[in-house]
């Protein structure tokens, strides 16, 4: 048993039933890391549900709802069979793709079930950050844990801002993100 405040809350060594995880992020643009990170999960967990998240300290490339579009077809991108049925879920429904706003993460995790938190990792100036964000979200919620993956080699050097930066400067970005959302950023120029 572990004490939290008056609250006591009782762990047990083994997994839940169902499991649900979150992962969150700007998604600004989706890249290939936040795919590579997202397959991951969907090996791990029952059910993933990727969520766009306001941070406020970012401004967007692209609004809400052309992320959550490009979101959406890089899936489908990468993973064909993703979207193989009329029914237009996501892997049979394993996969959701959200947006939150004006709430905190764990808020909106307890909101949509989320049993995890999904983070990803590339190097080591990110671990700062998550370590932050993971003790503030273990103080708030400790059923939730957060789980941290750590992407392919390949994906170490790929980030929405260097995407939009390389872009900016008249660079090719398909190594960095996939096809639908090369054509958003063209689009974008035109």
């Amino acid at each position: 048993m572990y004490r939290v405040g008056k609250r006591r809350l009782a762990f047990h060594m083994r997994k839940a039933g169902r499991t649900k995880a979150l992962y969150a992020g700007s998604f600004d643009p989706i890249t290939r890391g936040h795919l590579d990170i997202i397959g991951k999960a969907l090996m791990t967990f029952d059910a993933v549900h990727v969520a766009i998240g306001t941070n406020v300290r970012k401004r967007r490339a692209f609004d809400v709802e052309e992320s959550l579009r490009l979101i959406e077809r890089s899936i489908a991108e990468h993973w064909p069979e993703a979207a193989a049925k009329a029914d237009d879920l996501l892997f049979e429904g394993a996969l959701e793709v959200g947006e939150y706003t004006d709430q905190s993460l764990i808020a909106y995790a307890r909101k949509i079930g989320a049993t995890h938190i999904v983070r990803g990792l590339r190097e080591a100036s990110d671990f700062n950050e998550e370590f932050k964000l993971h003790g503030v979200a273990g103080r708030m919620d400790p059923s939730i844990p957060m789980v941290h993956f750590i992407c392919e080699a390949q994906f170490l050097h790929v980030s929405s801002s260097t995407a939009k930066e390389l872009d900016a400067m008249g660079e090719g970005i398909g190594w960095l993100v996939m096809p639908s959302v090369e054509a958003a950023f063209a689009a974008r120029r035109r």
